[in-house]
């Protein structure tokens, strides 16, 4: 599932006023361009994720003619241990 910045930035915070943040772990970026962090809580829960980068290729269509474009977009997968299901958030890289 994809969400957008300020609905990610809504369970975030939701998620945070819920348990009591105590500490964040954040890793060492890898050789890819990716990290992840870990927000911990007072009480156990946690709520992850993963950061990278991801080039999109997509044949947009300018004046009739066709044109493979690529993006490069930073990616924020996210979930948490009141909702395992991944979720993702992409921004402009």
């Amino acid at each position: 599932m994809t969400t957008d910045y300020k609905e990610y930035s809504k369970i975030k915070k939701d998620f945070f006023k819920k348990h009591s943040l105590k500490k964040v772990d954040t890793s060492s970026m890898n050789e890819y361009g990716t990290y992840h962090k870990e927000y911990i809580c007072e009480d156990g829960a946690i709520f992850y994720e993963v950061m990278e980068p991801e080039y999109c290729r997509q044949v947009v269509e300018f004046k009739g003619v066709p044109i493979e474009v690529e993006a490069k977009l930073f990616r924020t997968e996210y979930w948490s241990s009141d909702n395992v299901q991944s979720k993702y958030c992409y921004e402009k890289f």
